[in-house]
């Protein structure tokens, strides 16, 4: 057949449209990837509040069967104090009958042995001053037993309140969660390719980044005036023999960065390393921390003191807490279930800080764990004892 410039032309031109409806098909997956991606945070702030709420209804549920226990014994006491009571002032009223229909006026105006009748009559007020004073100390004993038990039905009644509204808030968590599988699975479907992989964790980095700058850039002022304040108090201790105080030993620590890489500090988290710093991650990018596998719900802890300067949900880390100790030294912990600090608190070595979890879109239970200096990821091995 001869060569033809018009079949070139068409060829050309259905290459072009092939192109422009790959890149069309491309843009819309990663819309689609955006759109599950904020349906994923949403899902798992979702699960964090609602396990926040649980924690909070456990620690409600213990206080109330704890009043409850306290309460039970109270009221079987006053119930043996009433029934005791109640035997007194039968015998009493039993022996003011005996007395008979004599009254005390009575007994005066006979005239007969009239100092042994004083001493009945005034026997006889002494009977009744005590029984009145018995009636008047059931009643109360009364008054106070009705009251620890309308009490005791009250904290029956909030204790059946909360334990509906937790079996609610539980139910709700296990819709949350499968709306969260679900939509993993969604986005593991649609990053089946390495490069979109790639491309993903390059954004998600990148995001990283731009977060930490942000949050630096807002906490600067307060990093710089504790740092002045330390070196104050540094300067006093060496000039003026200075005894600190309790808060400035703790500003000193929190802003004097974490020394020495000599692996002294305690892990964040105790479980085995599931990557290394500077394994492969997806092509080119290597890993910049450590993932700790370890249980859902492990507590996590600030390796060295410092300052929160990021706690939120971020795309690839999910809940992260971002901690500043000084020196330009900071450390970053991700994955986690639910962060358990706000930004601007202060922080003390093995503080709880947050606790492991699979946000982010992990698959595995895991922390993630960073350790920055003057912005440069470091291998945070080198600082953790072995």
């Amino acid at each position: 057949m001869p060569y033809s410039y018009a079949d070139d032309k068409r060829d050309l031109q259905s290459v072009r449209q092939s192109i422009a409806e790959q890149e069309k098909k491309l843009a819309e997956q990663k819309k689609q990837r955006i759109k599950f991606m904020a349906d994923l945070q949403q899902q798992e702030t979702a699960i964090a509040r609602l396990l926040t709420s649980l924690d909070k209804s456990d620690k409600l549920l213990i206080t109330l069967s704890r009043d409850i226990g306290e309460l039970n014994p109270q009221i079987a006491g006053l119930e043996k104090q009433q029934i005791t009571q109640r035997k007194i002032l039968a015998k009493q009223l039993e022996s003011a009958f005996k007395l008979g229909k004599t009254s005390g006026m009575e007994l005066v105006f006979t005239g007969q042995e009239s100092q042994r009748n004083e001493r009945i009559i005034t026997y006889y007020r002494y009977i009744n001053k005590e029984r009145q004073n018995r009636i008047n100390n059931l009643k109360k004993i009364q008054e106070e037993l009705d009251s620890k038990k309308n009490l005791l039905e009250q904290k029956h009644q909030s204790q059946l309140t909360l334990q509906n509204k937790q079996k609610e808030q539980r139910d709700n968590l296990l819709v949350n969660q499968k709306q969260r599988k679900k939509t993993i699975s969604v986005l593991e479907q649609s990053m089946q390719l390495n490069q979109q992989k790639l491309d993903e964790l390059k954004e998600n980095e990148a995001a990283l980044q731009r977060q930490i700058i942000q949050a630096e850039r807002k906490g600067k002022k307060t990093a710089e005036d504790e740092a002045k304040q330390a070196e104050e108090i540094k300067s006093r201790q060496q000039n003026y023999n200075y005894n600190p105080t309790k808060d400035e030993i703790a500003l000193m620590a929190r802003t004097s960065g974490i020394g020495k890489p000599n692996q002294t500090l305690k892990w964040p988290v105790s479980g085995s390393v599931l990557y290394r710093f500077g394994e492969p991650q997806e092509g080119e990018l290597r890993w910049k921390g450590l993932v700790i596998k370890a249980k859902e719900g492990t507590k996590v802890k600030a390796i060295a003191d410092g300052r929160v300067i990021l706690a939120n949900w971020l795309q690839g880390y999910g809940f992260i807490v971002a901690i500043e100790h000084g020196k330009g030294d900071m450390t970053l912990y991700g994955y986690n279930q639910r962060v358990l600090v706000d930004v601007g608190d202060k922080i003390e070595a093995g503080q709880d800080i947050a606790l492991v979890g699979t946000t982010g879109g992990q698959g595995n239970s895991s922390l993630y764990f960073e350790v920055r200096r003057d912005g440069k990821a470091l291998d945070p091995s080198a600082w953790l004892k072995k």
